[in-house]
């Protein structure tokens, strides 16, 4: 009966803390309390710390809070480590905590294991002083500690994606993930934890997102196509205006506004072909891949022509030359600049995943060693705890 009671207070634990993750995402003070900074750590620690007391006691919820601290702190350290800037940390009640990392400034995946590693490497750390403690006191309290940590950090490095060891195992392949979700399944049907389902469907969509690259690489390069193409029009008028306004203001301006002006107009015809060809598909279905990569080439190649268009401005009679000379330099500086971003996060999504055997070895042996060393801890402490009935109130 109390079993009972204890599956059904996890499970409705378990759906308030799924619709709490909903409800987070429609916030926008979220995004407040980010700019917080240190104090958002701060906040949101005390917010779970009272939400865990109210339900469990302030005994447990202290060593919750302490144990998910440590490992979050673990992401901290190793991300500054790599010099990569980061979001404070912050607690989600019965869901654990976050930081923000903005994933472009993630190299490869050797660096994302390095900062998911941190995380269970820290919290691994943070058991060692209750063991002593333990062994000092004999109190079943610090074996509880033991427990709950082992258990967290064990549970963090199932291989499913965003919990940590999906991003450990990524440097030996995201095939793995596929494995974490089918294994997730009868896992969610045993312990019937809402929980599970939240980490199945970010992992899916996450795997789901990996099985994309190839479709978002060639995405990426027809927009870095189209937008050399305007690019290299733009140097060639650069140019000829440059040359042109160096001559007599009557003859040159005017030679230089008909050629800005037809780089408009032909600018705005190709847009025009471009809207013309989005509309024909819509009477098509979308369902082949080979025509929903064709149309997000389009609505490409229609916002590089649109934004393009924009930055120039049509020519008038009040059109100025240090304004057409201006607008044309502006316009190409941005696509130059626009181009190496493109440059660098296609090499970015090509060599993510590329590790050397040496890597992979190391990082598996890591791995398994650390998923080993907590495995041994939490049946240590469960052996404790199976002779004693701590009271954590």
């Amino acid at each position: 009966m109390a079993q009972s009671k204890q599956n059904n207070s996890r499970g409705a634990l378990g759906w308030i803390a799924v619709v709490g993750v909903f409800l987070l995402s429609k916030m926008k003070w979220l995004l407040t309390l980010l700019k917080l900074g240190k104090f958002a750590t701060l906040i949101s620690m005390f917010i779970s710390l009272g939400a865990y007391a109210l339900f469990y006691g302030w005994k447990f919820a202290a060593a919750i809070i302490y144990l998910i601290f440590v490992h979050e702190m673990g992401h901290l350290v190793a991300a500054k480590i790599k010099k990569i800037p980061t979001s404070p940390a912050v607690f989600i009640p019965f869901l654990g905590a976050t930081i923000g990392i903005d994933p472009k400034k993630i190299k490869n995946a050797e660096t994302e294991f390095f900062i998911a590693y941190g995380g269970p490497l820290a919290g691994l750390l943070s058991i060692l002083p209750a063991i002593g403690l333990y062994f000092l006191t004999s109190d079943p309290y610090w074996a509880l500690v033991t427990q709950l940590g082992a258990l967290i950090n064990l549970f963090n490095l199932f291989p499913v994606s965003p919990l940590d060891g999906g991003r450990i195992v990524g440097v030996l392949s995201t095939k793995i993930w596929f494995i974490g979700l089918v294994a997730l399944i009868p896992m969610f049907f045993l312990s019937r934890d809402p929980i599970l389902i939240l980490i199945f469907l970010f992992g899916l969509f996450t795997w789901w997102d990996r099985l994309k690259d190839n479709e978002k690489i060639g995405v990426l390069r027809y927009e870095e196509k189209v937008l050399s193409e305007i690019t290299r029009d733009l140097q060639t008028l650069r140019d000829y205006t440059k040359g042109e306004l160096g001559q007599l203001y009557s003859t040159g301006y005017y030679a230089s506004v008909y050629a800005y002006s037809a780089f408009f107009d032909q600018l705005t015809k190709r847009k025009s072909i471009v809207n013309q060809r989005l509309q024909n598909l819509k009477g098509s279905s979308l369902f082949s891949n080979t025509k929903r990569l064709q149309k997000k080439k389009w609505i490409i190649e229609k916002e590089l022509i649109t934004d393009t268009l924009n930055q120039l401005g049509k020519v008038n009679e009040f059109y100025g030359e240090n304004n057409l000379r201006i607008d044309i330099d502006k316009c190409f500086e941005n696509n130059k600049t626009r181009l190496k971003e493109l440059k660098t996060e296609i090499k970015r999504i090509n060599t993510y995943y590329q590790s050397s055997i040496s890597a992979k070895i190391k990082a598996l042996i890591l791995y398994i060693g650390l998923a080993i060393v907590l495995a041994l801890l939490l049946v240590f402490a469960m052996d404790i705890l199976n002779g004693s009935n701590p009271i954590i109130r």
